[in-house]
């Protein structure tokens, strides 16, 4: 199998359930339309996606990643026989065996990064009559009863999905005193593009956006601290300042996709209105997650600046 990578399109096209049916209601009232449902239907196996969902109601396998609304750890994390790696907006070529194994020994598993898209591959591997469910937020659950027309639609689905890593990835930042926030960030654009462009805030564009100013590292110093993380990772990087939020990412012709966190997602909406107006095709939307502390706090270089804050994560590179 090949790493399969979220477009703009699909995105759309999956943020609302387009299978199953929905059991609406508060927690408790959920798990009790649930028990009923289970009762009517009597499937085979009880798949869970998600960790409210793993966390509330009955289930054979559950598959969480630790995390609520993506940068909210989880206060007791499940137990769990099985782990997998799985970033944001992809569905990892590795990972089909573990749910594999997961399913034929009714194991949970862990995953590092995200398990939303992992009820697609978990649809296909799982055996017909067996059920699948996962959180609608602020809504209730979405169950899905597995049989053979649920798989077709599926397998379509999947075959939209990207099959090859994006021609050129746009990320920008003042990375500031590269932390393993930073280095998760940029090894990620690694894995979802083949060459990169990256705009580094200039020294005053920086200063005027950030706490504690007088302590940001100078341009040439962070430029040098990219440059020789880069080279480590074997990476090709085309690295620019800018003075603005935007830079020449509302004008590459180039680049395919831009990299994001929660917080610069509205940059990101921005931009490709700007392209829009400008006749160039949009950039796919790539949202990470923050990179968490062990109190479940993100990782920054304000963090550090403010509480002299050093990091035990290692990053495997």
């Amino acid at each position: 199998m090949r790493t399969l990578y979220l477009t703009n399109f699909l995105r759309k096209k999956l943020e609302k359930p387009f299978l199953g049916e929905i059991i609406k209601g508060n927690i408790s009232q959920v798990k009790n339309k649930f028990i009923l449902f289970l009762k009517k239907t009597k499937p085979k196996k009880i798949i869970l996606v998600g960790d409210v969902v793993s966390q509330t109601l009955p289930g054979d396998i559950k598959v969480f990643d630790g995390k609520i609304q993506r940068n909210k750890k989880v206060k007791n994390l499940l137990s769990y026989e099985l782990k997998l790696w799985n970033p944001p907006a992809s569905i990892f070529k590795k990972t089909w065996e573990v749910l594999k194994k997961a399913l034929k020994e009714k194991k949970n598993v862990f995953v590092e990064g995200e398990e939303d898209l992992l009820a697609l591959p978990l649809i296909l591997l799982a055996p017909e009559s067996s059920l699948l469910v996962y959180g609608q937020k602020n809504v209730g659950v979405c169950a899905i009863k597995i049989k053979k027309n649920t798989k077709k639609e599926v397998k379509k689905i999947l075959e939209k999905f990207r099959k090859t890593k994006f021609k050129k990835i746009i990320l920008g930042g003042t990375f500031d005193k590269l932390h393993p926030g930073h280095r998760y960030f940029l090894l990620m654009a690694k894995y979802y593009a083949k060459k990169a462009f990256l705009g580094l805030c200039s020294d005053d564009f920086a200063k005027k956006n950030k706490k504690f100013p007088s302590q940001i590292e100078p341009f040439k110093i962070r430029k040098k601290r990219l440059k020789e993380f880069f080279k480590k990772i074997k990476f090709e990087v085309e690295i620019k300042k800018i003075n603005d939020p935007f830079g020449p990412s509302i004008s590459d012709k180039k680049a395919d996709a831009i990299l994001l966190t929660e917080e610069t997602l509205k940059n990101g909406l921005k931009i490709n209105q700007i392209r829009q107006k400008k006749g160039l095709k949009p950039l796919n939307l790539i949202i990470l997650p923050y990179l968490l502390d062990e109190k479940g706090k993100k990782i920054s270089s304000t963090s550090l600046r403010e509480r002299s804050f050093i990091s035990k994560y290692t990053l495997e590179i």
